[in-house]
């Protein structure tokens, strides 16, 4: 493929992606999607339309009420690129992908990143373990080849955890146990947020399901201070250190790990685009409007890559940042933009209360034993990152030099929450005076085979 010039070239296919290419080509503005996955859907709909021919009901109402969605984007009329990497944005609105092995550039008019949301990392004693792996990759395995593992121990908190463990008992198979670290300081602080949550009363009914499915079905362990995976060169097992100081341990060779997701910056942070750090949900968001526009007048970000908000809300943002493009060539839509932000409003309304009943305690978002892997493309433990602290390092990016950590393939997605908050607590200064990684393209690994097939001038 020749590089092209689209109006508006959207990055992902999930939830938000496929929305804002509905509105988009509706308005008759020529519109690429592209998506690193083989077909649309994103993790929530992942693999949804072949799902749909057998509908197994382990998956649940909410990953077939997307097939309206999906069907309405395959047949809107945009250009739907799977299975492609974006690894760059340029200053002139570039987008440098790479389709089989060759490196393309589309230039556009707006660009609307819709990368979705990544798990925040939980660097527990032996998570680099093999038979360890998070809840979403237990749940993509069960999406896309209907596969699972019995005996399997759940770890962590969030609806998503909840989620999979439910859609594994539905399955049919085996859950060991689910291990709630979700503790009462939590509760405490979610409560007066209460009330606001009551406008999603389906939510808070499925999520009452889940935890009622799951409790009748399995064990469920809560005041838990401390997890510890037990093994040499397999997990073998789950140390637990209560609340109370007793030890409970349970053998299991599959362990699934998650305490929440937090936005996909990698893309957006090395785009150059303005961010800020999130108190309340602990992580970093782009700085957008209500529309989704970004610190640059050409680049909307849509869905929970602005900020987490579930499927529904996603697809709003999509709609409602797609909207303001089609206002902004000529076409106004001041309805429609109005009832999209009183929507997204109405499904956000849930996320106070959210937010701080399954934000982690910092004995989670953080290493215990020294041993522990921090950063797992280098294999950088807490001890590592500790004497790199002691020897003078002062910020994530002079980290690198001192350990490493964070040069890994993944370029801080598994580890750099987790170093920025080792190196506040070491510095005394707050998160966002600490700062993250400094990313830079690629943003994703690509082979200078895939480089030097690049046609036309290269980005800058």
């Amino acid at each position: 493929m020749a590089n092209q010039h689209f109006q508006i070239v959207i990055i992902g296919a999930g939830p938000a992606g496929m929305a804002a290419a509905l509105t988009t080509t509706k308005a008759g503005l020529e519109t690429i999607v592209i998506d690193d996955q083989k077909d649309s859907g994103g993790q929530v709909y992942r693999n949804l339309q072949a799902n749909q021919e057998t509908s197994p009901a382990y998956l649940g109402q909410s990953y077939y009420d997307g097939a309206k969605l999906a069907q309405s984007f395959a047949d809107c009329g945009a250009v739907y690129r799977p299975d492609c990497t974006v690894w760059q944005i340029t200053d002139m609105h570039e987008v440098a992908l790479v389709s089989r092995g060759k490196a393309e550039l589309i230039t556009a008019d707006y660009i609307i990143i819709a990368t979705g949301a990544i798990e925040r990392p939980m660097p527990v004693k032996g998570w680099t373990l093999p038979g360890v792996m998070s809840v979403g990759g237990a749940q993509t395995l069960l999406k896309q080849a209907a596969l699972g593992a019995d005996d399997a121990v759940f770890v962590g908190s969030g609806p998503l955890l909840y989620l999979t463990a439910w859609q594994y008992i539905k399955a049919g198979l085996v859950v060991r146990a689910v291990i709630d670290i979700t503790g009462g300081k939590q509760w405490r602080s979610a409560i007066p947020y209460a009330p606001l949550a009551l406008l999603q009363p389906d939510m808070l009914v499925m999520g009452r399901k889940w935890l009622s499915d799951i409790r009748r079905n399995t064990e469920v362990i809560t005041k838990v201070s401390a997890i510890e995976i037990i093994g040499q060169s397999q997990a073998q097992g789950v140390s637990c250190t209560m609340s109370s100081g007793d030890k409970i341990d349970i053998d299991a060779n599959h362990i699934f790990l998650h305490q929440g997701v937090v936005p996909n910056v990698n893309l957006t942070m090395a785009t150059g685009l303005a961010h800020q750090w999130d108190h309340q949900a602990h992580c970093w968001r782009p700085v957008i409007d209500v529309t989704g526009k970004s610190s640059d007048e050409q680049i909307y970000i849509a869905g929970d890559g602005g900020g987490i908000g579930g499927a529904k809300a996603a697809a709003i943002a999509g709609r409602l940042a797609a909207s303001a493009i089609v206002a902004r060539c000529g076409k106004p839509r001041f309805l429609a933009q109005l009832y999209y932000k009183l929507r997204h409003l109405h499904y956000l309304s849930i996320r106070p209360f959210l937010d701080r009943l399954y934000l982690p305690s910092a004995d989670f978002r953080l290493a215990q034993t020294d041993e522990t892997i921090i950063c797992r493309c280098e294999a950088v433990s807490k001890a590592g990152v500790n004497a790199a602290l002691a020897s003078g390092a002062s910020g994530p990016n002079q980290l690198k030099a001192f350990c490493r950590a964070g040069m890994g393939r993944c370029q801080g997605r598994g580890c750099g929450l987790v170093v920025q908050e080792m190196i506040a607590y070491h510095t005394g200064q707050s998160m966002a005076e600490t700062g993250y990684y400094r990313l830079r393209p690629p943003v994703k690994p690509i082979t200078l085979a895939a480089l030097a097939s690049l046609e036309g001038p290269w980005p800058d």
